[in-house]
């Protein structure tokens, strides 16, 4: 799943600097990745390779370390390339997030319309939305179930 990059503009937010140290990938000739979006337009932010990058990946791990540890989950639990892709970005967990996404735009426009026409397709677009999200997040439940627990281990 693809990182984002909340309160980005200007250049970082266009893609011509670095999201982490500013420096502008035009006037400092410093070599690019990209490491994420820009949850503006969903369009690819970039990082210099060194050290900015670096710093994003380490700082990225060991953020998912602590999580697995505050879920009590171990690297056996982390999947590998043979596990079932619900969690990538053009997985179903992916498409439930840009689905809660739509929805909290549609909540946004919808408190500020008072256009019957636009009323009546933002609430089309929500009823469509809502419902996939419904089916998708059904779908990650039941391919993430919980492990059986044994009785007396509630």
């Amino acid at each position: 799943m693809d990182r984002y990059f909340w309160n980005v503009g200007g250049p970082k937010g266009d893609g011509l600097a670095c999201v982490v140290c500013g420096a502008s990938f035009i006037d400092a000739r410093v070599t690019s990745v990209p490491v994420g979006r820009n949850p503006a337009d969903e369009s690819e932010v970039f990082a210099c390779k060194e050290p900015c990058a670096v710093v994003l990946a380490e700082d990225a791990e060991r953020m998912a370390q602590e999580m697995r540890a505050a879920a009590g989950l171990d690297d056996a639990d982390v999947p590998d390339g043979h596990d079932d892709p619900v969690f990538c970005v053009d997985g179903h967990f992916g498409s439930l997030l840009r689905d809660l996404r739509t929805l909290a735009g549609t909540e946004a426009l919808l408190t500020t319309s008072d256009d019957i026409t636009t009323i009546r397709f933002l609430l089309s677009l929500t009823a469509r939305h809502a419902e996939t999200a419904m089916m998708r997040a059904r779908l990650v439940l039941a391919r993430t179930k919980a492990p059986d627990t044994k009785e007396g281990d509630e």
